[in-house]
């Protein structure tokens, strides 16, 4: 719940007091003449005691007024001092970095070794009349280092170029499908960190290390929902040209699930990673060349088995 502002004071230039003026006397309006020696040697031989006393008497009263009014108009003492401490915690809390960094240092593989999710990658290329899909089960232990190769396995990409995941803050409303990264939003990036275009710069608020981050330091049951359910974005050569694909978190695997049980064909016995579904063939890389050189069918066909075949040699780290 956001707090409420005090509206600011604001300072105004009214000029200076003449020289004979206090500033107070100034604000309220009222001048003061500044008497000679001898005009106050006069005024005090002259003056009627009565008339001073009450003048006395009046001005006390004025000044009691005029403290009664103050103290009406302050605002009430805190009892307590108000702690740092716990809006430091509540900082660090809610900033998606440092939960992921503290998943990575406290939770164990070993908790997670028998759990799988499943994604939805998708190529952002409004223009295309199929869209280019792929379905993904994924080991919770997997490195998004990792990802990055079974997605570059999974879409054709040819691998040799720099690549980032990106998280960013949740729009207002739903993003629109075709909806690209906006940098405005961007809250953190899993990339290698020690690839040359860093050149030896790494930003600690927004960087994460692609070869420590797991699937389950971002989407794992123990996670806070505010980061599982952060949007996130996969782009293919930054740099460059860039391709930019929606990563979606679908949800967890029933535990034991075997790809035979999807109707998919493994090549491998014990294979982790593999691709269940999706649509759309791997596009070139040069998209100015896609008319001339693909027909129209071509664009329909991908082999969910070639997909696999690839993704056989994927390793699962566990630590």
């Amino acid at each position: 719940m956001a707090q409420e502002r005090n509206p600011k004071r604001q300072r105004f230039s009214l000029g200076g007091p003449s020289g004979d003026t206090s500033f107070e006397d100034y604000l309220t309006g009222n001048s003061r003449h500044v008497s000679s020696s001898s005009e106050e040697d006069f005024d005090q031989e002259n003056q009627d005691p009565q008339l001073n006393q009450e003048e006395d008497e009046n001005e006390e009263e004025k000044e009691g007024e005029e403290e009664d009014f103050s103290n009406e108009n302050l605002p009430p003492r805190p009892t307590h001092r108000p702690s740092t401490t716990s809006g430091t915690a509540t900082s660090s809390s809610s900033n998606p970095v440092h939960n992921i960094n503290n998943s990575i240092k406290t939770t164990s593989s070993t908790l997670a070794k028998n759990t799988s999710y499943h994604i939805l990658i998708r190529l952002l290329m409004p223009n295309t009349s199929v869209p280019i899909t792929r379905l993904l089960h994924l080991p919770a232990t997997l490195l998004f280092e990792q990802l990055n190769q079974a997605l570059a396995m999974a879409l054709d990409w040819s691998g040799t170029h720099l690549w980032k995941f990106t998280l960013q803050t949740p729009p207002s409303k739903p993003l629109n499908i075709h909806a690209t990264p906006d940098p405005r939003r961007e809250i953190a990036n899993i990339r290698d960190l020690h690839a040359s275009h860093n050149l030896g710069h790494v930003d600690k608020r927004k960087d994460l290390d692609s070869k420590k981050v797991r699937l389950l330091d971002v989407w794992g049951a123990h996670q806070r929902d505010a980061v599982r359910k952060l949007p996130m974005f996969y782009t293919y050569d930054p740099y460059g040209d860039p391709w930019f694909h929606r990563v979606t978190f679908l949800g967890v695997a029933e535990e034991g699930l075997m790809a035979s049980d999807m109707g998919v064909e493994l090549f491998k016995k014990g294979q982790q990673v593999w691709c269940f579904g999706g649509s759309g063939a791997p596009v070139p890389k040069d998209v100015d060349l896609e008319d001339e050189f693909r027909e129209e069918g071509d664009r329909l066909e991908w082999d969910v088995e070639m997909v696999n075949e690839e993704l056989r040699f994927i390793e699962v780290e566990q630590r």
